[in-house]
This record gives structure tokens, sequence and C-alpha cells, in this order.
């Protein structure tokens, strides 16, 4: 016992270690219940009297009063919208006349027919793009219909007839006559159609009447499509003949004298408009002058006379 007492005394105490105190704060409490409250129960809100609070009240009725009318209006006004499109789909407008104009090839009862438009038919309910379809196919030299509705029972159908635009010889010496849309109009024609361009260099495989051609080679079809669509665009006249061995060798003959040779379809436009400057600066040098007018590159102008 006195061992272990004289080692107590003589133990040294353990220093003392520095501990910061903590800088905290006590929570704090939220009650967000309290602030909404605070905000709108402000004394410049709350009534302060029983005027105030009848008055408010006849506010608030006032405008429930005007929603349930403007609901009420509102549903009574798709009501008879609803009823006034049902009646003009089944009751009224429907068709007691049709006029047809414009055709000289084909007569009204063949277009009416196809047309597929009938006495008591309503007029709103027509179909303008199957008849239009089914028109343009049917009868070739239709190129465009125009449909109008005369209130209140008359149907008016415009007739825009095509006209030979393309020429393609074939092989017995009859002709495949074409509209600018390249739209088959007849074949076995024994007329050569003063005035439309010949196209030459293209072996036709599908030549059906009221469809568009198709060739032997798909990019003749599409270098030709493009060439007719320049031409058409910058309204080129004097062309006489349009050639397309392959999509890299296309050429139009101009004013029956000079071939501008394009090379590929791109940058139709382009070529075409150097090709008319350059021809006008040679008609100023001799207006008889033939051969060929390189544009192909579509920078550089070349002429070779023939």
């Amino acid at each position: 016992m006195k061992k272990s007492r004289k080692k107590q005394k003589n133990a040294q105490p353990e220093p003392k270690r520095n501990i910061a105190p903590l800088d905290l704060e006590p929570p704090k409490r939220y009650n967000f219940n309290d602030e909404i409250a605070s905000t709108f129960n402000t004394a410049a809100e709350k009534p302060k009297n029983k005027n105030e609070i009848r008055r408010r009240q006849n506010k608030k009725r006032k405008l429930k009063r005007g929603v349930r009318n403007f609901l009420i209006t509102a549903c009574i006004v798709f009501g008879v919208a609803v009823i006034g499109v049902v009646l003009s789909l089944t009751v009224f407008f429907n068709i007691a006349s049709i006029h047809i104009t414009g055709s000289g090839i084909y007569s009204e009862e063949q277009i009416e027919q196809l047309c597929d438009i009938n006495i008591g038919d309503n007029m709103f309910l027509i179909d303008e793009d199957k008849c239009k379809e089914k028109l343009t196919t049917a009868l070739p030299y239709i190129y465009d219909i125009t449909i109008k509705r005369k209130l209140p029972d008359t149907v008016s159908i415009e007739i825009n007839e095509a006209q030979p635009s393309y020429i393609i010889k074939n092989d017995d010496k009859t002709y495949t006559l074409l509209d600018d849309n390249l739209k088959v109009l007849e074949n076995a024609s024994k007329d050569k159609y003063n005035g439309a361009i010949a196209i030459s260099n293209a072996i036709p495989v599908s030549n059906s009447p009221g469809n568009i051609i198709e060739f032997e080679n798909e990019d003749t079809l599409n270098c030709i499509k493009s060439i007719v669509a320049a031409i058409k665009e910058i309204e080129l006249s004097d062309v006489s003949m349009i050639s397309s061995a392959d999509k890299s060798n296309n050429s139009i003959l101009y004013k029956n004298r000079i071939t501008f040779e394009l090379g590929d379809c791109k940058d139709l436009e382009n070529k075409l408009y150097k090709a008319l400057a350059a021809v006008e600066e040679l008609d100023r040098k001799n207006d008889k002058l033939k051969g060929k007018l390189n544009v192909s590159n579509g920078n550089q102008i070349y002429f070779t006379e023939s």
C-alpha cells in the first residue's frame, strides 16, 4: 500500500490541452406558416369593419358569377359551331350544278366521270387532290386543274390543257410528245410539232401516257430534268434540241447553229447565262457563226467554229 501511494505521489500530472471553444450559434427555428400568414395578413388587407367584409364577399361572388357566365357562353358558342359544321357537311351546301370550262380535247362527261364529283355531294367534302391526280393521269393533255366552290351549291372545274413542249423520235419514225414536266402526252404521233424541243441520245424504257417518261439510264432522266428546269427558270427560248448521252455529257442546241456543251448538270443556270453572253458577243462579229461553245468548266469558255 505504501509503495502504491508513493507511485501516485511521484506521478506527474498530465499537461492540460488548450482546446479552443467552438463558435456555435444556437439553432434557429423557422415557422413558415407564420411567415406566409404574416405576408398575407397585413394590416392593409385585414377588413376594418362589416361593410368591408361585405364588399369583399360581393366582389368574390361577382368574380365567380363572371367566370361561370363566361364558361356557359363559351359552351353555347362551341355547341352552335359544332351544329353549324355538322349541318353544313350533311344538309347544306350540297352540289346542285357542276361547271367545266377550258377543255377542248376531252368532253365534260369524261372529266366529270373521272373526277368523281357528283350532284348531291357536299362541296366541302370534295377530295381535290384525288380528282386532280386521276384527271391528269387518265387524260394526259390535262395539264392543271382549278376547282372552285361557288356558294351555295355550284362547283367550277377549270381545265388548263398541256402543250407539247418536248418530243422524242422513235425508231418507227413516230414521235412521243411530252409536256414541260416531261409527262407523256401521247405516242405514235405523226406530227413533229413545230416549236417542241427534241430530246436526243436518250433511250426511253417507259413512255406510258399520263406518266413521267423513264429512260434506260436514271442519270439521263435526272440530267434532262435539270436542263428542262433551267430552261424554264431563265425562260430560255430558241432551243431546238437537248442531248444527254450520260451524266457528264450534256448539251443544248441554240438557234439551230450553236451547241452549248454543258458537261455535267451542276450549276446549269450560271453556265447558260455565260453561254448567252458569249453568243451575244459572237453575234456582234458574225451572227451566222456555227459551232460549239464549251461552258462545261463554268469559268472558262471555248468556241470552236464548224
